[in-house]
């Protein structure tokens, strides 16, 4: 007979998943989400930013591109979303109970990065935090089994887990720095243990094609990720510190961070004892979840970060907050806890309704601007929304401009950043079969620079079409001025929601290329 416990998991599960099913069909591709999918269309070993497995999910659940639409790009995240929320349920189970695992599971649902963020949006992190979930498992059963030859099985999973979380996100890499800080402290022993050092060499293998990649890039991910990390020369940066400290707040639930916070308190003041759980459980879980959180942190006083930098690093929280509460409950607790949960659940849920609505149907804008020429500037919400009714707009200016001869349907879509340039592709060029050059800094076009290389080129005396959208405004004059004998504005396309106007599309004609466009080497572009 199937527990209470479980068959509650499983409702869970199918109800999260259906409601991600139903924002990932309606809600169009974010900028990251367009830029990854260039990832899967055009595969290599390691990309500009980012190593290439996110590009590999959404190849594999897009059947190999033979099914391309914003929900099958999403499926790889729902998916995995839902295999960590029973991967955690698990690991938490192995560790206390059915109940305990049911726990964590509606903490994993309830965190805005795990179940929205990563969880419906296709990111690196979508299965870069499967990955971290299936290494912790291993290390807990390592620390956990007396068993050598379980353990060295372990290891040797452990190696292999977080080798892919490495070719899924560098910052993996934290889960070593995790547990080899905990066995310094705390299992030295298990420094003699040969399994160890194997599963260090399996993980090295498997970052060597980034590794190999930028030796022949010139490390050229690492100079980027570099200058966005590097303090040398910077100031403390109060402003940076607190839009990633609240930051993380929010995108992991205000509720559950203040549960991690109560359970903390209480674990120091019991000596970090939870009933029914070893000590080297709990020391392992902290040394696996703070370094990853202090760095990202620590940073941001200097660095502008990014809030889900330390996503995966909350993890460890999250399970031994489910430990605390399970050894804590009686059954006149269960009600009290019932409502804490439902609350942190309802929560993200609200956060979720109310952002899919203002995306879909908030009548204007939601910041903005004296100048209307930058209709829409700094509203977030468009990067979601508009792309299609663009398409279909562009399409018939296309069309009239080929048949009037102004234009030939073989000229290219000029861009000069990766975004809007991810969404351009995804929406407009990939449909309608245009060619899309990028010309910039390399700091600005990406993987675009690398795109170029499988593409034709603009020759000198060919047009192109230039798109500039008036919530992030260029003019095409001051970028490419120098690279056609005349550039005139075609059209200028609005966008309206729920009946008010909130953004612009400038369409641009740039005509006789002066040069050859998109031929260069990608270190060749400036950076």
């Amino acid at each position: 007979m199937v527990s209470d416990y479980r068959l509650k998991l499983r409702w869970l599960i199918v109800l999260a998943t259906i409601i991600r099913c139903v924002f990932a069909y309606f809600l169009e591709l974010g900028n990251d989400e367009v830029y990854y999918f260039t990832y899967a269309e055009f595969l290599d070993w390691n990309h500009f930013d980012h190593p290439p497995m996110v590009g590999l999910l959404i190849r594999f659940f897009t059947l190999n591109l033979h099914w391309v639409s914003d929900f099958s790009v999403r499926l790889g995240a729902i998916f995995l979303a839902t295999f960590n929320t029973w991967l955690i349920a698990s690991l938490v189970k192995y560790l206390m109970s059915e109940r305990a695992g049911l726990i964590v599971a509606i903490l994993y649902t309830a965190s805005i990065y795990s179940s929205i963020i990563s969880g419906l949006f296709i990111l690196p992190d979508s299965i870069a935090n499967t990955f971290w979930l299936a290494s912790l498992y291993s290390i807990v059963i390592i620390i956990k089994s007396e068993n050598s030859k379980v353990r060295t099985n372990q290891f040797l999973l452990l190696g292999l887990f977080i080798g892919i979380a490495l070719l899924c996100k560098v910052h993996s890499i934290f889960l070593w720095f995790g547990f080899l800080g905990f066995i310094f402290f705390f299992q030295k022993k298990i420094f003699a243990c040969k399994a160890l050092y194997l599963s260090i060499l399996i993980s090295i293998i498997f970052f060597l094609p980034i590794w190999l990649w930028n030796e022949e890039y010139n490390y050229i991910t690492w100079k980027f990720h570099g200058n966005r990390i590097s303090i040398l020369g910077s100031g403390i940066r109060f402003d940076y510190f607190l839009q990633t400290f609240f930051g993380q707040i929010f995108y992991n639930n205000p509720f559950l961070i203040y549960l991690y916070s109560v359970v903390l308190v209480y674990l120091v003041k019991d000596k970090i004892k939870i009933n029914g759980i070893s000590r080297n459980i709990i020391y392992l879980l902290l040394f696996c979840s703070f370094p990853i959180i202090l760095a990202s942190t620590g940073l941001s006083l200097f660095r502008q970060t990014l809030p889900h930098w330390s996503g995966a690093g909350f993890f460890g929280l999250m399970i031994i907050s489910a430990l605390w509460l399970d050894s804590k409950l009686d059954l006149n607790l269960i009600p009290k806890c019932r409502k804490i949960l439902n609350l942190q659940l309802g929560f993200t849920l609200s956060v979720a309704i109310l952002t899919f609505t203002t995306i879909k149907w908030y009548p204007g804008n939601l910041v903005g601007s004296s100048n209307k020429k930058e209709l829409g500037k700094g509203d977030i919400t468009l990067d979601l929304i508009g792309w299609k009714d663009l398409e279909k707009q562009f399409k018939e200016i296309r069309a009239e401009d080929i048949k009037n001869n102004l234009m030939h349907p073989e000229d290219a879509l000029l861009v000069n950043n990766w975004f809007p340039a991810g969404h351009l592709y995804y929406y407009v060029a990939k449909p309608l079969g245009m060619r899309l050059i990028a010309e910039g800094r390399l700091v600005d076009i990406h993987k675009f620079a690398w795109i170029n290389l499988s593409i034709n080129p603009i020759q000198k005396g060919e047009n192109a079409y230039y798109i500039s959208a008036s919530n992030m405004l260029n003019e095409p004059e001051e970028i490419y001025g120098k690279y056609f004998e005349k550039i005139e504005l075609r059209k200028v396309l609005v966008q309206e929601r729920s009946g008010k106007e909130v953004r612009l599309w400038y369409i641009y004609h740039l005509k006789k290329a002066k040069q050859v466009i998109g031929n260069k080497h990608p270190l060749n572009y400036s950076e």
